[in-house]
């Protein structure tokens, strides 16, 4: 692989799918993800310790954890992406944001420096994981927490929706999909939690929403979802939260 090529195309691509900001809303989908962080990756004592969001993309984690009072670093490897949370920094009046660009391979963080760590689909994109996830591992501390999400494995989707996966997968850069045991061992940490997400039924909902352009059962797809997140089979993403 041309890593160089690579790294070239998913910076043109997210610079692209960033080219714009508009007003801070958060989605449904963004409201269960927060709540997840909330409920198994953050300690009772988390006022003024220290999240890393790697890959931070949007930066609705950033934001909505740094209103909750953490300490955030977000980096992003999007110079748009950076530059967007820029503005919304200035908007919240988000003291406690620091943004970098940078690679996620390489973080100009210090060594056990971060009290937990947030991957939201991003090492599917890294051409070299072992080394992203020593870096991740290297600036979390001791009994820090680290949540990670990439997509599940084609094993366990639905077989009809394999074909529009691999299209997507292909698109959006992805170099590889995970299982939950795939995760440990390239971890190598305390599993703390197994959650799955994007079961058929979400899909579906999905994809009918954005036909009707309405948001009226976004809610309820996500409360139905939610409920099958013990349930590998079916599901589209995978969510596993670490301890170190």
């Amino acid at each position: 692989m041309d890593k160089k090529n690579h790294y070239k195309q998913q910076i043109a691509y997210f610079d692209k799918e960033f080219s714009s900001t508009s007003d801070y809303k958060l989605a449904a989908w963004q409201n269960s993800y927060i709540k997840k962080i909330k409920k198994y990756v953050l300690d009772n004592n988390f006022k003024n310790k220290v999240l890393l969001d790697v890959g931070t993309g949007s930066g609705y984690v950033a934001i909505e954890l740094a209103k909750h009072g953490i300490k955030v670093i977000a980096c992003d490897l999007s110079p748009q992406a950076i530059e967007n949370l820029e503005k919304y920094k200035k908007i919240f009046g988000l003291k406690n944001l620091k943004l970098l660009v940078c690679n996620a391979e390489n973080l100009p963080i210090k060594n056990a420096s971060v009290d937990y760590v947030v991957s939201n689909a991003l090492l599917e994109h890294l051409p070299n994981e072992e080394k992203a996830i020593s870096e991740w591992k290297r600036v979390l501390k001791k009994g820090g927490r680290m949540l990670v999400t990439v997509p599940l494995s084609l094993k366990f989707v639905w077989p009809f929706l394999w074909p529009i996966n691999m299209l997507y997968d292909r698109r959006l850069g992805h170099l590889r999909r995970y299982t939950a045991d795939s995760l440990k061992k390239k971890f190598k940490l305390k599993v703390c939690k197994t959650l799955y997400t994007g079961h058929l039924l979400k899909v579906l909902g999905v994809i009918l929403t954005t036909l009707l352009k309405t948001h009226v059962y976004d809610e309820f797809l996500e409360k139905q979802d939610s409920n099958g997140q013990n349930i590998a089979y079916g599901a589209n993403n995978i969510t596993v939260i670490f301890e170190k």
